[in-house]
């Protein structure tokens, strides 16, 4: 049975990948339909990235200083509100494109909870229990992006009156929204137990705090190991943005489509990405290394989105359509967990981050969401044409050139990761008389606290110590082992962290 902590970050993933799915293939025609222009639709679709981007740091420090149940009560409330607005935004007809932003902006601040989750699973378990957890997140954000397309069908022909405000299939997408967001905001706060607040920097005054930024960012700057992932993640949400963007204006010049038929295109995407996922975790346990995924992963995503922008063409089949769509949707699991693992082991691999890998991982989603918010408005002013723009091109695209600069990032960072090469790593098992050689005489090792089988992993909680949220931390805990690791770039240092682990997906909005 699945462990109560584990159902309720499980149903907020699924709940994010449904809310993001509904509003995407219907959001070009609900502006469309408001008096919005193509750059107003493509402004609102960025937006919602941007304010997500904003408050993953804010909630991220809230839940180091006061936990994780408040921070998470107050962003999925926004989220409430965010839907609610999108929903009534018709009846105010002076201010309706202006309020479907505000309802973005406001799905965008509680849609940053996904750091929150990453965060959280990091608190709460063992190295060695991550992966598994992990999985399990990331295979429900697929099946809510598969599942979304149902509510497109079931939303069809709404059409009804509620409290003086007309609802359709566009607005109504709002509600579903409020609903959803509502009933996973009671069972997180029924379900998920509070960790302890992270006072572990209360000592360190503000010039610490501050040459620990100027140090990460150093180590961003210089090790290409550590700075490459940040542009891989943001190539992996620009492109990823970059379909959902086009897909709707284009397929409904192009094809005719409806936001149902779109939305089946973007469930069948997902339904690839899962099988990417499952695909990427065989080939691992095979022995396949992070470094060679991620080459295949770049060189495919360059290869679809070069097909993409060749093959999006007025009056083309609707096979020229979907199959680019297919073989890009096919590489992006293999540009986010390998990614995300090479740069968990990187950054594990420096002794001068120990401590801050919590903020290195939430930096680089920050880095997934400026692609996020950067896409859906240089896609809709300056790589989609207009149907007029189409009506009087020479070839029938729906892209301009500036299309071609999606396949160009794949293309430079594969080559870039070809320049630099996969980390050099040694892995060499500590035994207990290194552990002991290694240990400073207040007990710790490099900086982090042994932790014996009495030690509680989290210290206070809202439920009793005894009451452990994830089953199987006190199991994992006793089992914990410790590896030396060194790389080319800290030779003769060393730092003990726990033993690397393989993230099976990673994706963000």
């Amino acid at each position: 049975m699945m462990d109560p902590a584990v159902l309720a970050l499980a149903t907020l993933g699924l709940v994010d990948s449904i809310s993001f799915m509904i509003v995407a293939p219907s959001l070009a025609f609900y502006v469309e339909k408001l008096g919005g222009s193509q750059d107003a639709y493509g402004f609102i679709l960025a937006v919602y990235s941007f304010a997500s981007f904003c408050g993953k740091p804010i909630l991220g420090r809230w839940s180091d200083a006061q936990g994780f149940l408040v921070p998470y009560m107050i962003s999925i409330s926004l989220s409430n509100l965010g839907g609610l607005l999108y929903a009534v935004a018709p009846a105010f007809t002076s201010t309706q494109l202006t309020l479907v932003a505000l309802g973005r902006i406001l799905g965008g601040l509680g849609r940053a909870n996904s750091a929150l989750g990453f965060a959280y699973v990091a608190r709460a378990l063992p190295a060695s229990e991550r992966t598994s957890v992990t999985a399990i997140l990331g295979g429900v954000q697929m099946i809510g992006m598969a599942i979304a397309p149902l509510f497109s069908a079931l939303l069809a022909d709404v059409k009804f009156d509620l409290c003086g405000i007309q609802f359709d299939n566009l607005n109504s997408v709002g509600l579903v929204l409020f609903v959803i967001n509502f009933l996973s905001q009671v069972l997180v706060y029924f379900l998920l137990p509070d960790l302890a607040p992270n006072n572990s920097d209360e000592s360190s005054d503000q010039d610490d705090k501050e040459s620990e930024w100027s140090k990460m960012l150093r180590f961003i700057c210089t090790i290409p190991h550590i700075g490459i992932p940040f542009l891989t993640i943001f190539t992996f949400n620009f492109n990823w943005q970059f379909i959902e963007t086009a897909l709707a204006p284009a397929s409904a010049d192009a094809l005719g489509w409806s936001p149902v038929e779109v939305s089946y295109v973007l469930g069948a995407m997902a339904i690839l990405v899962f099988l990417g996922m499952t695909s990427v975790h065989k080939l691992s346990q095979m022995g396949v290394t992070d470094f060679t995924l991620l080459c295949y992963g770049l060189m495919a995503n360059a290869l679809g989105y070069l097909l993409l922008y060749s093959s999006w063409q007025r009056d083309a089949s609707v096979a020229a359509f979907v199959v680019p769509v297919f073989i890009s949707a096919g590489s992006f699991a293999f540009l986010g967990a390998p990614n995300r693992s090479l740069f968990s082991k990187s950054v594990d691999a420096a002794p001068e981050l120990s401590g801050l890998e919590g903020t290195m991982q939430a930096l680089l989603s920050m880095a997934s969401s400026v692609g996020g918010f950067t896409a859906p408005s240089v896609v809709a002013h300056y790589c989609l044409r207009t149907p007029a723009m189409v009506d009087v091109s020479s070839d029938a695209r729906e892209f301009t050139p500036v299309a071609l600069l999606s396949p160009a990032l794949g293309f430079i960072i594969f080559v870039a990761n070809m320049v630099v090469g996969e980390p050099e790593e040694k892995v060499a098992t500590m035994t207990e008389s290194d552990e002991e050689r290694m240990c400073h005489e207040d007990g710790g090792m490099n900086g982090v606290e042994i932790m014996d089988e009495a030690t509680p992993l989290n210290g206070d909680r809202r439920k009793s110590d005894g009451d452990s949220p994830l089953k199987s931390i006190d199991k994992m805990h006793k089992s914990r082992r410790w590896s030396l690791l060194e790389t080319s770039y800290v030779r003769g240092s060393c730092t003990l962290g726990p033993s690397s682990e393989v993230d099976i997906f990673n994706t963000e909005t």
